[in-house]
């Protein structure tokens, strides 16, 4: 089970990449920070050379600057490094093996001889999806391949 939800995981995460490379790259800027009282980093017609613009003036239902601040703060640069960020920790969480196991969420360790008398320390692995992997797909639930199974 672990091995479907990293493919899961994985195959989000191409998803967002795939998004954020087909998207201007930016820098993205607040339409009201080329005209308003922000523009003093803007160029003299108007905003930086190639910039794309999040027009937050020609919303009728009032959501054009918190819309244009969400899209000036998800950049495509910033998606493309927390995809990577994320891609480490399904690799670092998933485990190997025909039953992989999660070493890093294991429980508490513990200690253990060897028939020589020697202690040696092991950590417990869960067999099923970590929590860290649960929690990564968790904003992916209304995803119709994601599983019920896997929600913390």
């Amino acid at each position: 089970m672990t091995a479907d939800l990293a493919a899961f995981l994985r195959a989000r995460l191409d998803d967002d990449e795939q998004a954020a490379r087909a998207a201007k790259p930016g820098p993205w800027i607040r339409h009201d920070h080329v005209a308003g009282e922000h523009a003093d980093d803007a160029a003299p017609d108007g905003r930086p050379y190639g910039s794309a613009v999040a027009d937050c003036r020609r919303v009728p239902d009032g959501y054009g600057v918190p819309n244009a601040l969400h899209i000036v703060r998800h950049q495509s640069a910033r998606v493309l490094a927390e995809v990577e960020a994320k891609r480490r920790l399904v690799d670092l969480h998933q485990g190997e093996g025909e039953f992989p196991k999660c070493a890093v969420c294991a429980q508490p360790e513990t200690f253990d001889e060897d028939v020589d008398g020697n202690q040696e320390r092991f950590r417990w692995a869960e067999s099923t999806p970590c929590l860290t992997l649960r929690l990564l797909a968790l904003p992916h639930a209304d995803h119709p391949d994601y599983r019920q199974e896997w929600r913390p």
